[in-house]
Formats: structure tokens, C-alpha cells, sequence
């Protein structure tokens, strides 16, 4: 292109160069600099632009060529002139604005330049009828953002349709900071998204469907149209794409999340002994730890042995069949806190290997006596269920499992031990589903909606970034980076929204649904399938529960096993017409007799 220069009245240092601000890569994609208008403070969009490099300033090539003297039908008893960088009040809309203005300085009336050059009557694609521009600020509700307050706008007199003067003007296509791609404005959420609920990323309030906005279709953005403007506004925020910077000793009082072994650190952190703890990890620390110990409460019958892991997962997968690999995972689990003692950082374990009752060493120092912030009314008692079935809610993530709590007995408030281990952090969290500001404990009681899930939850159990409205359950907050399935060879990876360059729908491969596209979800990048965090057996199924255990019941001679899964066309040798398809029950090998958990819980015998 031939250089075009201009000498600009708003700018006498140096003249003005016609440049181009898009670039063609060579995939065929372009780049597209953002930069903002001097003249009207609009993001440019256009491929051309008025730009001095050396002062930073950019203008739109119709800004640059405005006339330096109009005649407005707002103020026809005058010629209005053209002034830079005028601090003034708008007599059209009412805006505080100091950039171009024409002004009458006889009758001190200043019009920025946007309400001076916009028609008094105009078309929009989205209504049927010309709209009237208002001569005065009016208060109203703007059929266009939701937004109620006073501001120039234009109305319609044929029907009932009234909207900002800043909402007809918005630009066709924005470039937002958060963003990758050019993000397109539709008057209403387009039918092809409607399946879920979509929230905007910058004030995380849901988007009603009739409302403007702008969204990137492919990747399935949505964004409320005032919230760009907001966004673009706010320079000092850092992309998603950016790591936030922690260095030097802030790091060491960070945790960072995910984490295949989060339990187990987030326990260790509160535990009076943890430095012993930590010395267990090798052999020369061997030697503070007791060889044996009993456990007077939840394990009567034999002492645990200190016991050195000799095998890990990965071997585990090499000598084992897919069968015996699930069994082996569901099998190895800590029972206090339920989670796999391969994944561990700990060479040693205290096992009972006739009970087949495994430990942690971090979890044998658990404290019998906990002062959770969170309910700070009552102290918390270390417990278990007695019986084998043993399963109850936690008040924290709202999970079934049999682990062992936390219990405050005068308000029967539990809480498993990863969730209470979770409220006794006074340290932020570094999590890799929101790189731009790191997490804190959240504190408020009211109900509060997950972003990584989208389920409601309440007690402000969970951590949030509350600049950015963003707000995450224990439950999500400790899910593992990455995880297996027996039927793939190939690791499954915890990705977050927004996902770039998938435009297909996400299909849960083992439910068959439709994965909401605002959520976490395990993704196998080879393969290209995802499943919902909860229908991975080694999150929803194996990470709550441990099965394996044995219990006796009346009226059946042999003992029965807790199994994750019951055979086909198997049914509740109680309640018969309950059938137990691949669900969890208590299962007979040799005489194949089930007992759902419910009627297994009744039907127990205990010591």
C-alpha cells in the first residue's frame, strides 16, 4: 500500500501514516492489532488505520478526516468546531468525555463526536422500524444489554423497542483482550447454543437467550455486550492464556492445583508432625516411624504393619489384566481418607494384609480433634462408620463415600477428611483453570454456583478469585490433572473452557450425553473423546468409595463383598425387583447373591 500521510490538528509532532493494522498468517488466518481510536475511544476494527508509532496513537480513518466545522440540528443556530482532547460534558447523552468534541464556544455546548455524527434516524438489522434519536437523556430499560438507568437512546414509535445510544453503535465485531478469536454481535443467543444455560466469562451472571451479545461460535464464548466494554477498559488484567507470576518465598505458601496427590499434600500441610511426616520418604526416617500400631477405634482386630511399596501403578499395568488393574486401584485405597496408596508420596503404608486395611502415614497422625474456620461454633471429632456399608453425605463437595470424617456432633455437621483438610488452608491456591489471579478460601454461606461443574452448593466450601466472579467446589478443586480408562492406552487430561478450535459438540463416551460446553471435563487429545469428571470410574466411582470390604448380613451363610459392580441381569436378593445392573452391591461369589447398599445397610450384623 502507498504510505498516505496526514497532518492532524490533535497531533502537531509528527505526521500521521495510513497503516495497515491486519496481518494474513500463513494458515490463512489473520492478525488483527488492537488498538483504540484517540478520537473516539472505539476499539478500530477496520483493516486501515491513521497510526504515529512513535506516540502510541491510532485513528480511525473517518475520526482523522472528520470536517473541522459542522452544522448539527441539535445546535443549528451555530456552527459547531472540531477541538481535541476536550475535557466536557456531552449535551446529547450526558457522557463525561475529554477526546474529540464540536464545540460552540459562544453557548458552551459540546457534542462528542459519536453523537454528532450519528443520524438522527436509523436501521438496525435486528428491528423492522426506523429508530428516533432522543434529544435528551432519558431513564429507561434497554431492550438491547437488560440495562436500566438514564442515557441517550433511541426509541422506536411504532412499537415498543427503546435502546442505548451505545448499544445501537456497537461495532459488528469486537477483539477481546480474553479471547483468541474476533468475537461476532448477535441480537440474541443464536438457537444452535440454547442446549445449556451460557454465563458470561467476565461477570459469570447468566446470559438470558433474548439478550445482545457477542460470542465466538466455535469455540462457544459468550459475552454480555457491556462486558466487553468493560473488559476492554480494564487493561491491567492479565489474559487466560497468561501464567500468573509468583516467585521466591510467595511460591513456597502456594498450592498448586490440580494435583494427582492433592489430598494427601493438603493433609500433610495442618498436621502437627509434618516434618517427621515428610522424613518417612526415605530410609533414614525410617527409623522414627513405629514398625507396628493399633488402631483402638476403626480397626480392632489386628495390628498394622509398617509396610514399603513395592509396586506403583505403572507396574501394576504391566503384570495385570485390565480386570485385575481396576480391582488392584479399588483395592490398595487408604480407609480413612480414600484415596490410592500408589499415588502417594510416601515409600511406606501401614497395611493389615489379612483385613486387607490399608493406611497412609500421613493419615494415621490425623488430629482426633479439629477446629474447622468454616463452623468455628464446635470442635470436630475424627470418626468413622462402624458398620462395613458405611456410606454417608459430606456436607462439603455433597459426595457419597465411606472414608472417615469429621463430625460436629452438636450440629451432626460431616465432613470427610479431604474436604476438611481443603478449609484448613490459609494459603492461596495457584489453579490452572484460572491463570489470571490466584484463589482464596470463600467465605459467604449463600449459595454459590461452581464454575468448573455448574452445580449449586452452599457453607463456602470451596476457593474463588472474586474480582472475576469465579468460584470452585472442593470436589473440582481436587480433581487429578490426568487420569486413565482401561479400554485406552492413552492418558485423560482435566481441560477447561473456553475450548479453542473444537467447534464439534462434546458427547460424554460413557453416559451418552451432551457434556456441557462451560464446564471441566477429561479429554483424550489422541482420540478425541470426553467424559464428565464424574462418570470416570477412577473419579466418580473408585475416588469416593473403597470396595472390597466384607460384611455379614442374616439369613445368608457366607460373607459378601462390597463390589463396584454387579453382574448382568444380577438382581437385590431383598427387594427382587431391583435390579443391579453394573451398580455397586454386596455381592456373594459362590452362591451370586446381591444385596443393594440399602438393604445391606439393614441387614447387617455387626460385632
Amino acid at each position: 500500500m502507498e504510505e498516505k500521510q496526514l497532518e492532524h490538528f490533535s497531533h502537531k509532532k509528527h505526521p500521521l501514516i495510513l497503516c495497515e493494522l491486519q496481518k494474513e498468517n500463513d494458515d490463512g488466518s489473520v492478525d488483527q492489532k488492537l488498538v483504540v481510536c484517540y478520537g473516539c475511544r472505539k476499539q478500530i476494527s477496520d483493516s486501515t488505520a491513521y497510526c504515529c508509532f512513535p506516540c502510541d496513537l491510532f485513528l480511525h480513518k473517518r475520526c482523522a478526516e472528520l470536517p473541522l466545522q459542522i452544522t448539527h440540528p441539535m445546535h443549528s443556530q451555530h456552527d459547531l468546531v472540531l477541538l481535541g482532547n476536550r475535557h466536557c460534558i456531552c449535551n446529547a447523552c450526558g457522557q463525561d468525555w475529554e477526546f474529540f468534541t464540536y464545540h460552540c464556544s459562544l453557548c458552551r455546548f459540546d457534542l462528542d463526536v459519536s453523537c454528532a455524527n450519528i443520524d438522527r434516524e436509523i436501521k438496525l438489522d435486528k428491528h423492522d422500524h426506523p429508530l428516533i434519536q432522543l434529544t435528551r437523556p432519558a431513564t429507561f430499560f434497554c431492550n438491547a444489554c437488560s440495562k436500566v438507568g438514564e442515557d441517550s437512546s433511541h426509541l422506536c414509535a411504532v412499537c415498543p423497542f427503546w435502546i442505548h445510544r451505545k448499544c445501537a453503535l456497537l461495532s459488528s465485531t469486537v477483539k477481546h483482550k480474553d479471547h483468541n478469536h474476533p468475537l461476532l454481535l448477535a441480537y440474541s443467543l443464536p438457537p444452535d447454543y440454547r442446549s445449556f444455560r451460557q454465563h458470561c466469562p467476565v461477570c459469570r451472571e447468566m446470559i438470558h437467550p433474548s439478550n445482545w451479545l457477542y460470542y465466538c461460535g466455535p469455540c462457544r464464548y459468550f459475552v454480555h455486550v457491556t462486558c466487553v466494554v468493560i473488559s476492554q477498559e480494564d487493561e491491567g488484567q492479565l489474559s487466560e492464556d497468561i501464567e500468573y507470576p509468583i516467585s521466591g518465598e510467595r511460591d513456597q505458601n502456594v498450592v498448586k492445583l490440580p494435583s494427582s496427590n492433592a489430598a494427601q499434600e493438603l493433609i500433610a500441610r495442618f498436621l502437627l508432625k509434618k516434618d517427621e511426616i515428610s522424613s518417612s520418604s526415605n530410609d533414614s526416617g525410617k527409623s522414627n516411624i513405629p514398625e507396628k500400631i493399633f488402631m483402638d477405634s476403626q480397626h480392632r482386630k489386628h495390628r498394622l504393619v509398617l509396610s514399603e511399596k513395592v509396586q506403583n501403578l505403572d507396574e501394576i499395568k504391566s503384570t495385570t489384566s485390565d480386570d485385575d488393574q481396576e480391582e488392584a486401584k479399588a483395592l490398595l485405597v487408604c480407609d480413612w481418607c480414600i484415596e490410592p496408596i500408589c499415588s502417594s508420596d510416601d515409600l511406606h503404608y501401614y497395611a493389615c494384609v489379612e483385613c486387607g486395611y490399608f493406611l497412609h502415614l500421613t493419615c494415621s497422625n490425623l488430629p482426633r480433634k479439629l477446629h474447622i474456620p468454616k463452623h468455628p461454633q464446635h470442635p470436630f471429632s475424627l470418626m468413622y462408620n462402624r458398620n462395613a456399608v458405611g456410606l454417608f453425605t459430606c456436607q462439603a463437595c455433597r459426595c457419597w463415600t465411606n472414608a472417615s470424617f469429621y463430625k460436629c456432633k452438636p450440629c451432626g455437621l460431616r465432613i470427610c477428611i479431604k474436604c476438611a483438610s481443603a478449609s484448613m488452608m490459609t494459603t492461596s491456591v495457584k489453579h490452572d483453570g484460572h491463570k489470571k489471579h490466584l484463589l482464596t478460601q470463600f467465605q459467604s454461606s449463600d449459595l454459590t454456583r461452581c464454575t468448573a461443574c455448574g452445580y449449586i452448593y452452599g457453607g463456602g466450601f470451596g476457593f474463588a478469585c472474586e474480582d472475576c466472579h469465579f468460584y470452585v467446589c472442593y470436589n473440582c478443586a481436587l480433581l487429578p490433572p490426568a487420569t486413565t480408562q482401561r479400554w485406552d492406552k492413552h492418558p485423560l487430561h482435566l481441560i477447561y473452557p473456553p475450548y479453542f478450535e473444537h467447534p464439534e459438540v462434546f458427547y460424554c463416551v460413557l453416559c451418552e450425553t451432551e457434556i456441557n460446553p462451560n464446564c471441566w471435563m477429561y479429554h483424550c487429545r489422541e482420540c478425541d473423546y470426553s467424559l464428565h469428571p464424574l462418570c470416570v470410574p477412577q473419579i466418580g466411582r473408585f475416588r469416593r468409595r473403597k470396595y472390597g470390604r466384607s460384611l455379614n448380613v442374616n439369613n445368608h451363610s457366607h460373607p459378601l463383598t462390597h463390589v463396584p459392580e454387579a453382574k448382568y441381569k444380577s438382581f437385590c436378593g431383598s427387594c427382587s425387583d431391583k435390579r443391579l445392573n453394573w451398580q455397586p452391591a454386596f455381592e456373594c461369589e459362590s452362591c451370586r447373591f446381591y444385596l443393594c447398599p440399602k438393604c445391606a445397610r439393614r441387614r447387617e450384623l455387626t460385632d
